[in-house]
């Protein structure tokens, strides 16, 4: 087994355990590569060529990793040293025996849906959300369309579609529903509407959905991170990824009393 280690340098706590990891990992000869990331560091798609993925920050180290890792087939263990790390596995706790159980074999996988968002530009992975928003303080008008059916004229923000994993980040903050990770389903979701009817969408993973826009200035931005501000008129299609993201996972948790205990965080 050859494992690879992803990190932010340019965060103290995460360059310092990155550090650690690779000593540990060192010592048992499975050492592939310690990937650094960075603000002024362009990563382009990283040829991974490790068996297992170990991802160190909070939980835009882990976006950033998965959008690279899952489109190798690559598992990826998470280590925080952010502040809610809902996506990581462990804490910087016990470094030597949680690797060692890596090393050994002693996890299993759990898998979480993605998805592909297309445009004349490209095609743009994400565990989380696509979303299509306003770069300055205006109201757009986005048309949604689900597997080529005019389904609303959004007056907001932006719009969104997320993931069952996306489903706990920026969607909740828009009043959003929590989908448990086992759910075949995404959620279509405006940001800041204005509309006195205006209600998230649940609709089937198999399904397809663009959103379009005739307004100027807007960005899309795919799992927090601004991908581009595209001309007007925009559509950009999205549908469930042919890949899906995989976790290494030491224990079985119960996602919601995970989501109590990560999310409280804010409420202390």
């Amino acid at each position: 087994m050859k494992i690879g280690v992803y990190t932010n340098v340019d965060r103290e706590l995460s360059r310092a355990t990155a550090c650690d990891v690779a000593d540990i990992l060192r010592s048992f000869g499975v050492l592939e590569k310690v990937y650094e990331d960075g603000k002024d560091r362009d990563l382009g798609l990283i040829d991974f060529t490790c068996d297992v993925l170990i991802a160190i920050g909070g939980d835009g180290s882990m976006l950033k990793a998965v959008s690279y890792a899952a489109r190798r087939n690559i598992p990826i263990f998470g280590i925080n040293t952010g502040k809610i790390g809902f996506l990581t596995e462990v804490g910087r706790d016990n470094l030597k025996l949680n690797l060692n159980k890596v090393i050994g074999g002693e996890y299993f996988i759990e898998e979480r849906a993605m998805l592909k968002a297309k445009d004349i530009g490209g095609e743009y992975y994400a565990l989380n959300e696509a979303v299509i928003a306003c770069n300055s303080c205006h109201v757009a008008e986005i048309e949604v369309k689900i597997n080529d059916t005019v389904s609303d004229n959004i007056r907001a923000d932006g719009v969104l579609v997320c993931t069952p994993t996306g489903s706990t980040a920026y969607s909740l903050s828009c009043n959003g529903p929590v989908l448990s990770p086992d759910v075949n389903a995404f959620v279509i979701n405006a940001i800041c509407p204005h509309s006195l009817h205006s209600c998230p969408m649940v609709v089937g993973s198999d399904s397809v959905v663009k959103l379009s826009c005739k307004d100027s200035d807007i960005k899309l931005i795919v799992d927090g991170r601004n991908i581009s501000y595209p001309d007007t008129p925009y559509t950009i299609e999205i549908a469930k990824s042919e890949f899906n993201a995989k976790f290494i996972r030491l224990d079985k948790q119960n996602f919601y009393n995970r989501l109590l205990q990560k999310l409280s965080y804010w409420s202390v």
